[in-house]
Order: C-alpha cells, then structure tokens, then sequence
C-alpha cells in the first residue's frame, strides 16, 4: 500500500518539487526534463510525483505561474509619484517589465521552445484561461488607482489593462516584428502608449 504523508511531509515534497523542477528547467528545459530526473533529486519514488501533480507540465505550470508573480509584484509595488514624473516613471516601470520577461529563462523556454504547445496539450482549458483572467485582474486596481489620482485617462481599466499585456505579449514575437528593429519598435510602442493615455504633468 502507498505510504500516506501528513500536512507537514506534503509541504515539504511540494516545496522539493518546485524547488528541484525550477533549477532542472532552466538548466535543460521542459522537454529534456524528466520526472525520474526530478523525483531522484527530491528523493522520492517516480510514483510519488503523481500524488502531487499530474504531469511534469502541471509542475512547469506551477513554476512558471510562481514567475510571472513576482513579475507582477515588482510591477505593482512601484511607486510612480516618488520623483514627481509618473509619466517618465511609467515608461521606465514598462522598459524593465519589458526587460524582466525577455531574460527570465523559464518565460523564454515557454515561448521560444515550443512548450506552450505541451501545456495547451496537457493542461485543463479552464486552468489556463484562469491564468490568463488573473493576468487582467491584477492590473486593474493599479489602472484605477492611476486614474483616481490623475495621472490616467478615464478610459475603460479593462482596456488599459487589454492595451498593457498586449504590449508584454510582443516580448514572444521578435521574430515576426524582426530582431534589428525589435528594441526600436518595443521603445517607440511604450513611447505611444504612455503619450496616449498618461495626462500631461502640470
């Protein structure tokens, strides 16, 4: 019979899981990952790892979500009115946001090695559209909060927010936007932005 683990012991594994998954990803990837690899150095038996997640993907998921948290964090935690130039400091905030997505190694892999496609294979629909609602979700009380003190257009928040990810989304395709204008295009699209819907500092 498989050994049944308390809270405490349950933590732990998950934290080993998430811990050990992070370091193999980055260094090797999500498709030359495997759980073997991954439950050998939390020390628990390949089995095991089915208790806590359904798939290496799920792992991933879970990982990757813990990412773009503190991504959002660090996004959410500036404060724009410190130096009395929200406008400049909008657009610096979105330069390194900017910056941030294109060097996290995980974020990169979900792009630009096809992992997207296993996720969209092996997750639950309503798990990534969950994902992608939450996204929306936590810039709208700092949208709001801009706008109450007047440094926002009153345009819909939801917009704004749609107008914000839509500009993070571009960092998956310099491809297609082409690599030598990329940083240009990038710029001169934050420059747009921040003109378009930031009000002029008195």
């Amino acid at each position: 019979m498989p050994k049944a683990f308390n809270e405490n012991e349950k933590q732990m594994i998950t934290g080993a899981l998430l811990e050990q998954g992070r370091i193999l990803f980055r260094q090797f990837g999500l498709q030359k990952t495997s759980i073997n690899e991954i439950t050998k150095n939390v020390g628990i038996a390949p089995g095991t790892f089915y208790k806590f997640y359904q798939s290496k993907e799920e792992l991933y998921f879970e990982i990757l979500e813990r990412e773009e948290e503190q991504i959002k964090e660090h996004f959410l935690s500036v404060d724009i009115f410190k130096e009395h130039q929200p406008k400049q400091a909008i657009k610096s905030l979105l330069l390194q946001t900017i910056n941030t997505i294109e060097t996290n190694p995980l974020i990169r892999q979900l792009y630009f090695e096809n992992n997207m496609d296993a996720l969209l294979r092996k997750l639950p629909p309503e798990k990534l559209e969950e994902h992608f609602n939450q996204d929306s979700a936590a810039l709208l009380p700092l949208i709001k909060q801009w706008q109450k003190k007047g440094v926002l257009l009153e345009e819909n928040p939801e917009v704004i927010a749609g107008v914000l990810r839509s500009l993070f989304m571009l960092t998956i395709h310099q491809k297609e936007i082409g690599e030598t204008v990329y940083q240009q295009t990038m710029e001169l699209f934050i420059d747009l932005i921040v003109e378009g819907l930031v009000k002029e500092e008195s």
